[in-house]
């Protein structure tokens, strides 16, 4: 049997065993459902990849938040929640990789809504929707002249970007409860900043400006429910 053979084979094995696994969990630890009303806190992290025009300047990074929420009725679970995260590994190419540094960090405060699909199970998917205020900082390095290249390259200053805004995210996301204490969180969302991170065009940097600062985020976390 060929090694590209076996790479396939292990892959389906271990999607199987994922899935059993979810089957036992669900099968084990009966969900008893968050009664209205009930408190419940969680942290989380998240792959974060940025997609439009960011993802020339960055790769993926880590993104944290903390969070805590309230089972408001039957259908929505509201929390409020605050998250972190930073981009500083660029993906330039060409001349300027390696050369410029770049940095992007915001601190978010969210207003964050799931609403449950389906009916109460150990096993439960949800849609979410949040909203809220950012303060977001942008950094491009400094530059050193270069007279090595034609046409030369001028020293070109650091530049920092830095404001006040708003933003939004959406996405799907499961629930797996374990009894009716601790829940973990599989979530995929789209996230969109308000703001601008102007170009640096003089050759051969040529960093075209971003505007709008969108990403899309696997997050991963556990949630506990107060009784």
């Amino acid at each position: 049997m060929k090694l590209s053979e076996l790479k396939i084979i292990s892959r389906k094995l271990a999607k199987m065993a994922v899935f059993a696994i979810v089957v036992m969990i669900a099968v084990v630890f009966p969900a008893n459902g968050q009664s209205e009303g009930q408190w419940g806190i969680s942290a989380s992290g998240a792959y974060s990849m940025p997609i439009g025009s960011l993802s020339d300047w960055f790769n993926p990074a880590g993104n944290y938040s903390v969070a805590i929420g309230q089972q408001s009725n039957q259908n929505w679970f509201i929390e409020g929640l605050v998250e972190y995260s930073k981009f500083d590994s660029e993906n330039l190419s060409g001349y300027p990789s390696g050369k410029v540094d770049l940095s992007l960090e915001h601190i978010a405060f969210w207003a964050s809504g799931r609403f449950w699909l389906g009916s109460e199970s150990a096993i439960r998917p949800y849609f979410h929707l949040a909203g809220g205020v950012l303060y977001w900082k942008g950094v491009r390095g400094e530059i050193p002249a270069d007279d090595t290249i034609s046409p030369a390259l001028p020293f070109i200053p650091k530049r920092t970007l830095e404001e006040w805004n708003w933003g939004a995210r959406t996405g799907v996301g499961v629930q797996l409860l374990f009894g009716n204490s601790l829940a973990l969180d599989a979530m995929l969302n789209y996230r969109f900043i308000v703001g601008e991170l102007w170009p640096t065009l003089q050759p051969p940097i040529e960093l075209d400006g971003v505007s709008g600062l969108q990403t899309l985020n696997f997050a991963l976390g556990l949630r506990y429910f107060l009784k």
